[in-house]
């Protein structure tokens, strides 16, 4: 006789077969083959009495969060720059074309999530059914839109469950409660898309195999790790989600009747606060888990470190301070991409494709494209008044266009935290920038706002008034960070601009000069081996821009002192006109006119003027699309993506009605910013509002209102002669003559041009 013994069994489970040594000699094939798929079928029901018993065994979630919390908190500690050791499941072009997807598609969230200032339990209730109202209505969008495409619209094959369902699936509830937390008392410790599958659409017993999606409803998502760029959800959230999605690939292995039949080793585990959500994704071979044993928390935690691939979203906003869903935006967008691939599971690949989806909002750019063509002709054959075409303009809007605001969003929201790798640098430091030609050497003295990749320092060559230095992100980081892309046009674009303004011979007073622009030299031996190449080095190759002057952006005035004075506000707006002016004389416009982007400086006199900054988004051709905010961008800007002549000043006197008081709410969407610029102006409220402060700011605010969406370009010496009339200016004095330049020349080794 002779033993056969199979492959070792991953649930540590070992069978062999004894066959008699003649059949073997014999070479019975048939047989041999009957016996081998005997001892294969043996085997994989031993495998599942293992993972069944298993199952049965894993019931106590705070057993297995205390088993797993060092595992998590070792991946949730934040590197220097702020990131974890957590990948997201999901890259922002995905959750893009989703959102491209999307662009036709209404959600209405019927149940508002509740508005308080602390959670209490007696809004427990309400929170969780404003969650099962979000969760329905992706579903049956999701549904609606991508898979349900016949000419009968055909039942959802899902139905939402939670704590506070209706009596007819309170026993569900009761089921799924006892699987996760027997001998707890506790109701659905969250809420769940549930498919219809066999007595479970009806009503009956609801297995973890049966769950798409779940959804973990905590007091507080974010942990006290969570520094930096990103914020992480807390460790109890990530390990309560684990061994929920262990439950849900557990029961789908054993399950007769599968009702995830694609991809079916993945997932997904939605938590959410009242305001804040996040998703983590758990994917794994649960024929790997070693199920031989009696400590089943223990093995659980392995096998997620060993055989699983663990990945968590960031958490973002998904409810606004009015209760209601911000669909369009980050955090929503995670939570609905989840739920498609959920339902891709369940029903396998959609009838409309998701890239085919997308791929119509081109095609609806296109035709906006053509009507805003059409509309300019007939502008400008109008032989009507300047105010008639301005209305003709308002009401031609059909709808409003899409604009990609989730990459804006990003960048407004994250503007104030320091990206993963972008160096932070000691006051003292010295940085040496080397071109072709020259090398030179600057001393840092200290961070600059709230920007962490601009300082002030002084130059080593030539000490003088202090200098900004604008840290770019290493090359090779640019393509995966929308962090690194905003200093991309803060270095890299910006330098560009400068310096074409240098070469056409564009000096002023009140616009940003370029003093140096190179590479960073890192301390030690470079290994690279041609000057335009890189070593390995995270500062090898780093771009730097250094300008003057430096000051005190608007905004970080406006929050210290408030609204401002009638002269400043006279003075801030002939300083940024006087540099719309200058620039707008070689063709180019600034595009990105914000608080944050004036900055206040100290004269030799000891008086206040401002300089435009950041030139980074400015527009050089018509190819080029302006930086889009919701409270300072043009109208054209947030509608067409593009600038008209008018567009900076637009901006403009968004900012004037800011410092002198105006309330600019935070938008939740781009048609809800541009809902709000058609009423300030139908109502007048911007001249109202500057009235109050400036004869002349009101009549500027009016004039701006004829030009704004017109091809007509602005006259901006009559209003730079107003304005200097009314600060008492010796219009004898030439802007650029007073403006020369007081800095030292730029490092390239040639003296700055002299302004006669």
């Amino acid at each position: 006789m002779r033993r056969i013994w199979f492959p070792g069994s991953s649930f540590d489970v070992k069978r062999c077969l004894v066959v008699p040594e003649d059949e073997i000699r014999i070479g019975s094939s048939s047989r041999s083959e009957r016996w081998k798929e005997k001892g294969e079928e043996s085997f994989r029901r031993s495998g599942l009495e293992g993972l069944k018993d298993f199952s049965r065994k894993l019931v106590n979630v705070d057993a297995f969060v205390l088993e797993i919390q060092e595992w998590i908190e070792e991946r949730l500690h934040t590197s220097p720059y702020g990131k974890t050791q957590f990948r997201s499941p999901f890259q922002v072009d995905q959750l893009r074309t989703l959102d491209y997807a999307l662009v036709s598609v209404s959600f209405q969230q019927l149940l508002r999530m509740p508005v308080s200032q602390s959670y209490t339990p007696s809004l427990e209730p309400a929170v969780y059914l404003a969650v099962e109202d979000f969760m329905h209505t992706a579903t049956q969008r999701l549904w609606e839109t991508f898979w349900d495409a016949s000419e009968e619209p055909e039942p959802m094959p899902f139905y939402i469950m939670g704590p506070h369902t209706s009596a007819s699936d309170s026993l569900s509830a009761l089921v799924l409660d006892k699987a996760s937390s027997r001998g707890s008392g506790e109701t659905l410790p969250g809420a769940a898309i549930i498919a219809k599958n066999g007595s479970s659409g009806d009503g009956g017993h609801v297995l973890w195999d049966h769950v798409a999606v779940f959804v973990e409803v905590r007091e507080d998502v974010t942990g006290a790790m969570s520094k930096g760029s990103q914020s992480a959800p807390s460790l109890e959230v990530i390990g309560r989600a684990l061994f929920h999605g262990l439950l849900m690939l557990t029961s789908r292995s054993l399950s007769k009747k599968p009702s995830i039949r694609y991809n079916a080793d993945t997932a997904y585990v939605l938590f959410v606060n009242s305001r804040q959500g996040g998703v983590v994704r758990l994917k794994g071979d649960v024929s790997k888990l070693e199920t031989n044993t009696n400590n089943v928390y223990v093995r659980a935690a392995k096998w997620i470190k060993e055989h699983a691939e663990v990945t968590v979203c960031p958490v973002e906003q998904v409810w606004n301070r009015f209760g209601n869903s911000n669909w369009g935006d980050m955090g929503a967008m995670q939570l609905l991409l989840a739920i498609f691939h959920s339902i891709e599971q369940c029903r396998g690949p959609p009838r409309n494709p998701l890239a085919e989806m997308a791929a119509l909002h081109n095609e609806r750019v296109q035709h906006r494209l053509l009507e805003r063509e059409n509309l300019e002709l007939q502008e400008l054959g109008e032989t009507g008044s300047s105010q008639r075409s301005n209305s003709l303009r308002r009401s031609s809007r059909p709808e409003i266009l899409e604009i990609e605001e989730e990459e804006e969003d990003i960048e407004i929201e994250d503007s104030r935290r320091a990206p993963d790798h972008v160096m932070k640098l000691e006051p003292g430091t010295i940085l040496w920038l080397e071109d072709a030609h020259w090398q030179r050497g600057f001393q840092i003295q200290e961070q600059l706002g709230r920007r962490n990749s601009v300082y002030s320092a002084i130059s080593l060559d030539e000490v003088g008034k202090p200098l900004a230095v604008h840290i770019g992100a290493h090359p090779s980081q640019l393509e995966p960070s929308w962090e690194d892309m905003s200093t991309w046009y803060q270095v890299q674009r910006q330098t560009r601009v400068l310096n074409i303004m240098k070469q056409r011979g564009v000096f002023s007073k009140y616009l940003t000069q370029i003093i140096a622009s190179g590479r960073l030299m890192h301390p030690g031996p470079c290994s690279k081996k041609s000057p335009a190449s890189r070593c390995d080095h995270p500062w090898c190759g780093t771009p730097v821009l250094v300008t003057a002057p430096i000051g005190e952006t608007v905004d970080l005035v406006v929050e210290r002192e408030g609204v401002f004075p009638v002269e400043e506000a006279l003075r801030i707006c002939h300083d940024c006109l006087s540099a719309l002016r200058s620039a707008s004389s070689i063709g180019i416009q600034h595009g990105d006119i914000t608080p944050d982007h004036v900055i206040r400086v100290t004269g030799s006199d000891d008086e206040y003027y401002y300089v435009l900054s950041d030139w980074g988004h400015a527009v050089l051709e018509e190819r080029d699309s302006p930086a889009l905010s919701p409270q300072f961008s043009s109208t054209a800007a947030l509608q067409d993506g593009k600038l008209y002549p008018a567009s900076d000043t637009e901006s403009l006197v968004y900012l004037l009605y800011y410092i002198c008081g105006g309330i600019i709410p935070e938008f939740d969407s781009m048609e809800a910013a541009l809902q709000w610029r058609d009423r300030v102006w139908a109502r007048r409220i911007i001249q109202q509002q500057l009235g109050e402060v400036s004869a002349v700011l009101k009549a500027f605010a009016d004039y701006v209102d004829t030009l704004c969406g017109t091809p007509y370009p602005v006259d901006y010496d009559i209003w730079l002669h107003r304005l200097a009339r009314a600060l008492s200016i010796d219009p004898s004095k030439n802007e650029l003559s007073s403006g020369r330049l007081e800095f030292m020349a730029e490092s390239s080794g040639t003296s700055a041009p002299s302004v006669s």
